[in-house]
């Protein structure tokens, strides 16, 4: 009588499920849209087209206030000059602001990318097979952040050295130096990318939490563009507090964290900055209870 000996199945060695190989699948899936991929080449041609729209607008303004003065030229205006700096405080405008100029539309695209990437697999029924794939849901999370940051963080710092490339002949056809060397200019690049990020990361937070794509991208706009305006409407009420609170809305702060100086009566860059990881914290902690808690 012969005997047949069935060996048992081996398991498999070294395939347990690490958070680089979490990152790895969100960034294939990322990546592999090509809708995906085309709006990120209009984002970053939209940024520099913007910013170098703004730019050219800013020279001739700059230059015609340090040739007529605050009169601008006009007729019966009086005709006294000012030099750059003058002509920078008088409007308000900043030459190092120069390569963030188009970094309004980024905000917007890159925060509706953000909130897109995980509504859409609620809405799809998609992310059954993400938690499926990441049991305990938060590595997939943390995941979509990392490739959310990178990219956001890389596209606006490419943008912006391309804006300012772009920026330096047109300034300098109208005698105002810009270059990498002005104070304020490779801080504001550098910072830019890091703004972007954080909206990026606020519009994941609210996808997760609100599971719409609509919903979210409708409270995304509201939080970066209309607060800003209800609160400067609320400023005219009686009160130091209703005075000061337009400082402390995300896109105030965040773009006073972009600025290298001082101002008086308003939050310093360093607190500019404080608030707005607050403001990222405060969106992202319920959304990470919400995705560990809520069924899917």
């Amino acid at each position: 009588m012969s005997t047949t000996t069935i060996s048992a199945p081996h398991r498999s060695v070294g395939g347990s499920l690490t958070f680089a190989g979490v990152v790895r699948s969100e960034w294939i899936k990322f990546r592999s849209l090509l809708s995906t991929r085309l709006l990120l080449l209009f984002t970053f041609l939209a940024v520099v087209g913007v910013g170098a729209m703004a730019a050219w607008v800013q020279a001739m303004s700059l230059e015609t206030i340090m040739k007529y003065g605050s009169g601008m030229g006009m007729e019966g205006a009086p005709a006294q000059g000012m030099s750059l700096a003058e002509a920078e405080q008088f409007t308000g405008f900043n030459l190092y602001a120069i390569p963030n100029a188009g970094l309004q539309i980024g905000i917007l695209i890159l925060g509706a990318l953000a909130v897109l990437l995980i509504s859409s697999e609620f809405g799809t029924g998609m992310i059954r097979s993400t938690v499926t794939a990441v049991p305990t849901r938060l590595p997939a999370f943390f995941a979509k952040a990392v490739v959310l940051v990178v990219v956001s963080y890389i596209l606006t710092l490419l943008a912006a050295v391309v804006t300012t490339l772009v920026a330096m002949p047109i300034f300098s056809a109208y005698g105002i130096e810009l270059s990498f060397v002005l104070d304020g200019v490779v801080y504001s690049i550098l910072m830019g990318g890091l703004y972007v990020a954080g909206v990026a990361l606020i519009g994941l937070s609210l996808g997760t939490l609100l599971r719409s794509s609509a919903g979210g991208i409708i409270v995304l706009v509201v939080v970066f563009f209309l607060l800003d305006f209800g609160t400067q409407l609320m400023s005219m009420m009686p009160g130091e507090f209703w005075k000061y609170l337009n400082q402390y809305v995300p896109s105030v702060a965040g773009g006073r964290m972009l600025e290298i100086n001082d101002k008086l009566a308003f939050i310093s860059p360093l607190s500019g900055g404080l608030i707005f990881i607050g403001w990222i914290v405060i969106f992202m902690v319920p959304a990470i209870i919400a995705l560990k808690t809520r069924d899917v």
